[in-house]
């Protein structure tokens, strides 16, 4: 789409694609998330979307997905990627931001259906969110929250050394409870070693992102 340049980022990792869906593929995307994306009764995410009948989440997932193209502001945003492997949609990767050019910190979230965990995937896509804060937005913060029932998330952002930033409790579905909040520094991603992450249709969007004319280089080591 020449006015929405969005539709042409793509993040693609060794077994991943990443990127905007159109309107079939998101109908495919709300369809893996209505047969299950964790156990019931699990607390994963601070809105329990998942949590009512099939029909219900894939039509959350179809508002979440309209509300965030609705709502988007240079200062506020929340980019919202289909995930596929070998052509198929298996779940969603969120990058979001608010006031990005003061702040330099964006946060991370994700979800997989259920018959794609376990497999890596979580991992490869929360590596090419990374990529894309630090080495194409120029972050110096990227946060992440999880709960406890979410093992993968919690997971993942150890894989990638985040540090604990604190522990609040909110209300979900009519319950307390506990959302940990972690954070990764600029500084901690550089020093690892990156997973090959290609970038694509950057430029065109960057100005939605609020990203600087120039990015700071980066200095890392890929791992193919």
């Amino acid at each position: 789409m020449r006015h929405w340049p969005l539709t042409h980022l793509t993040l693609t990792t060794p077994d991943l694609v990443l990127r905007v869906p159109n309107e079939s593929e998101l109908d495919e995307l709300a369809q893996v998330a209505s047969d299950g994306v964790h156990p019931p009764g699990a607390v994963c995410f601070p809105q329990p979307w998942a949590s009512g009948t099939p029909e219900q989440t894939a039509r959350n997932v179809l508002q979440n997905h309209w509300w965030a193209r609705g709502d988007w502001r240079e200062d506020n945003w929340r980019l919202i990627l289909a995930v596929f492997h070998d052509g198929q949609v298996i779940g969603q990767q969120n990058l979001s931001a608010r006031d990005f050019r003061i702040t330099r910190e964006a946060r991370t979230g994700f979800w997989l259906g259920q018959r794609y965990q376990g497999r890596g995937f979580g991992t490869q896509m929360r590596a090419a969110a990374l990529h894309l804060a630090f080495g194409s937005l120029g972050a110096e913060r990227v946060t992440s929250t999880a709960f406890a029932d979410n093992n993968a998330s919690l997971r993942v952002s150890e894989k990638f050394g985040y540090e604990p930033n604190g522990v609040r409790r909110i209300c979900v579905d009519g319950r307390p409870v506990e959302a940990h909040e972690a954070v990764l520094s600029r500084k901690q991603w550089r020093g690892q070693t990156q997973q090959h992450t290609l970038v694509e249709g950057f430029e065109a969007c960057r100005h939605m992102l609020g990203a600087d004319a120039e990015p700071a280089p980066v200095d890392m080591i890929l791992h193919v």
